[in-house]
Order: C-alpha cells, then structure tokens, then sequence
C-alpha cells in the first residue's frame, strides 16, 4: 500500500515538472511576406526575476525584470525546404530596444539590442541565448522558471531577459523599457526583408521614498505585419553595425 502511495505521489511530481518545463504561450502573431501566411512567431508567457536569478512566473516585491522566450514557427509555405515563397534562406531575429533609464556608455536610448562587438544585428547569435529546431533551452536556468534543459521545437528562438536595476532608474520617472521583435528572411544572393514583428515591454513604476521603483508591470505584446519606422531608422542609422544596405524596405 505504502509503495502504491509512493508511486502515486513520484507521478504526480514528474507530471508536474514536465507541465512546468512545456512552454507556456503568452501570445502568437501571424508572420507573413506579401500577404501570405508563412508561420507564426510566439512569445511565451513573461515571467519575473531579479537581476536574473529568482525566476517565477508570478512576480515578488524584489523582482527588477522580465523574462520571454520568442519562437518562430513557420509552416509548408515558409519552410525552407518546402514551398518557401520568400526564397530565403534562412530566417533570423532582430530585436529593437527603447529605454528612458541611466545608460551604460556608448548606449543609446533607442538601439539594437545586441552586443557591442556583433557584427551583424541579429538576437541569434552566441554569448546571447538562442536555438535552432529541436533545442534544449539554455543552459542558464537562474533567470528562468524552470529547472534544467526542457526541450523546444521552433525554426528559430530567443530568451530574453532584460532587467533594470533601481542604480539605473532617473529619481521621480517610471523606468520604461520596450522592445521590437523581428522575423527577417535572409538571402546570401539578394536583399534581406524584415517580415512581421511583435512589441513588447515592461514598465517600473516610481514609488519614492525607501521604497524606489515597484516590481516589473508587463505591458502586453502587440502583433505588427511590418517593422515600425523605428525599428528601420534605428537600423540604418547604427554606428556599430552596418546592416542596412541590405534590407530592400529602404
């Protein structure tokens, strides 16, 4: 009886941990090239941390930041070994950010959300965390509310985990942060296009006194079927990477 018990309860936990690794969808947005459907780019349901560690999907007093992990899917028609009507050959992800806190040097209020040293402006790239196909999450899972490596299954992905600490906030604003999330079809013989994007962010609302900025408010993602005029001036005007010769929306 005791062992039947105990089997019962092992069960259970292991049907829990496999519900707590699956990925849990926040919002799903149509991409598409030239009015037709080629997949759809999901954004998982946020979760909250601070300073990347202590990552829950419900959010603590002490949380400074955000968490998303972004999918793209893309079915028959945009697959690349399949119909592929945009012709491209491979599909990558640029991400846009915009915010009003202190800046480290060199930054920018509004600027592509890569690294210094990046040579193009793509979120897929390493050190920054990312996958192809069947993938295990990154290997990181402080700053995410899961344990271990769960397994995903999407043409390409990201996890972002951005966070503004109280040092960074302007005395008496709300620390803003907003991002803009791109699929882009990329060609080795003819121009790139930036396809469909998602918008997305966080707010920290100025408390004053002892008490600072509040925990994280997420703002919700919107769907958009073409990058916003941000977005491309951000792009074409970078100083750090020269990329927009090769985007045909110019």
């Amino acid at each position: 009886m005791q062992l039947k018990i105990l089997i019962s309860i092992l069960c259970l936990l292991y049907t829990a941990a496999l519900k707590a690794a699956e990925l849990e969808v926040g919002k799903v947005c149509p991409v598409t090239y030239q009015t037709e459907s080629i997949g759809i780019l999901v954004f998982s349901k946020e979760w909250y941390h601070s300073s990347r560690s202590n990552a829950r999907y419900i959010p603590g007093d002490n949380a400074t930041g955000i968490g998303l992990e972004i999918h793209l899917i893309n079915n028959v028609t945009g697959h690349l070994t399949g119909q592929n009507i945009a012709q491209c050959d491979r599909y990558r992800l640029l991400q846009v950010r915009k915010t009003n806190s202190r800046l480290l040097p060199g930054e920018k209020p509004v600027q592509i959300d890569v690294p210094d040293e990046f040579l193009d402006p793509f979120y897929d790239n390493a050190p920054l965390e990312h996958g192809y196909g069947v993938h295990p999450t990154p290997r990181d899972d402080q700053d995410k509310p899961w344990s271990g490596q769960p397994k995903r299954a999407s043409t390409v992905a990201i996890y972002d985990t951005p966070y503004v600490s109280d040092s960074y906030g302007v005395e008496g604003k709300d620390i803003e942060v907003k991002f803009e999330t791109c699929v882009v079809c990329e060609r080795d013989r003819s121009y790139d296009n930036i396809l469909s994007c998602g918008s997305w962010g966080y707010k920290r609302e100025y408390m004053g006194g002892m008490t600072g900025w509040a925990e994280p408010e997420f703002n919700g993602v919107q769907c958009h079927a073409k990058p916003s005029e941000t977005l491309k001036e951000t792009v074409n005007l970078s100083n750090r990477i020269e990329y927009s010769y090769w985007i045909n929306w110019r």
